[in-house]
């Protein structure tokens, strides 16, 4: 599987786009990013979901992050922490040419809109729709200083050198696990959840189980994983010292700014327990699993969001 980061950093102009990759959790824009001259100028022919014909006016500037749509979908809107699969071309607009694109192959990992290691793509897809192809323009300071999509902090410079992205958006997954509450093993964290599906763990006071655990916290109703899957989850860890205490946050990929993570389940591909932990439930379960690392326990809780192409 082709991850975003792994392709982009293979040229210059790309390897701005995940510059801002350290900047912390994924935010919500005030708005979503609004079509302009840059944006409009952009045209792409070709069938939705293959390599387009993008043509560009040479030495295209912009003022902010523009976004438009050339092709409608009438699929489910992207939100904020959505997973979505893309496919997309990314153009100098200085030059009008191609510098890079995912490959057209459906192997390219999702991204999730707003999170910050996707930075000018995760934040362009949000307020999208499944099935459209969208024309976006960015200035290349945005993309350098970590401020990829964020029209305050680009505007103020003025006008600049534009990126463009055509990016056609294939599928929106669920955002977290939507499956039928269910009541946890005697013993365990205690596991609340934010308005976005983000949990919070509270270790107990009592020691963790002396060998590995899994609980079903929702029950979905999706496809049953197996070891020929490629999960997306979401997930936070938190380690259980001895007695309940000393107990931290040890990953989250909801603050992160990771997003959503793809997981193949074949054996050796992940540490064993979370492996386990995720073989076997269905697409909608979330899951609350002890997992014993290096002499460590860890509670984590695993949404799991779908399979993706391998």
């Amino acid at each position: 599987m082709r991850t975003i980061p792994a392709l982009l950093v293979t040229i210059g102009l790309a390897a701005a786009l995940t510059g801002c990759a350290s900047s912390g959790a994924g935010t919500t824009p005030s708005s979503c990013a609004a079509p302009g001259a840059a944006s409009e100028a952009v045209t792409a022919k070709g069938a939705f979901g293959k390599e387009p014909k993008v043509s560009v006016p040479s030495g295209l500037t912009t003022r902010g992050t523009q976004v438009s749509v050339l092709r409608h979908g009438d699929g489910r809107e992207v939100e904020d922490g959505t997973p979505v699969s893309i496919e997309y071309t990314l153009v100098d607009g200085a030059t009008g040419q191609v510098a890079q694109t995912s490959g057209y192959t459906g192997s390219t990992a999702p991204i999730t809109a707003g999170a910050s290691n996707y930075g000018a793509l995760g934040d362009a897809v949000e307020c999208a729709h499944v099935g459209d192809r969208l024309a976006v323009a960015l200035p290349k300071s945005a993309l350098n200083t970590g401020a990829a999509g964020s029209d305050d902090s680009s505007s103020s410079k003025g006008t600049e050198d534009a990126v463009v992205a055509v990016i056609d958006v294939k599928r929106a997954y669920d955002s977290r696990a939507t499956g039928t509450p269910q009541l946890a093993g005697d013993g365990m964290p205690a596991v609340v959840l934010a308005p976005s599906g983000a949990p919070g763990i509270t270790i107990p006071s009592w020691d963790a189980p002396k060998t590995d655990e899994v609980h079903l916290l929702r029950k979905g109703s999706g496809a049953e994983l197996t070891t020929k899957d490629t999960a997306l989850i979401k997930y936070t860890a938190v380690t259980w010292g001895a007695d309940g205490a000393d107990s931290s946050v040890a990953g989250s990929s909801w603050t992160d700014g990771s997003g959503a993570q793809t997981v193949p389940l074949a054996k050796g591909q992940v540490q064993e327990g979370v492996r386990t932990a995720i073989l076997g439930h269905r697409v909608g379960d979330q899951v609350l699993a002890i997992v014993h690392q290096q002499g460590t326990a860890y509670a984590y809780v695993i949404d799991v969001l779908g399979t993706v192409a391998g």
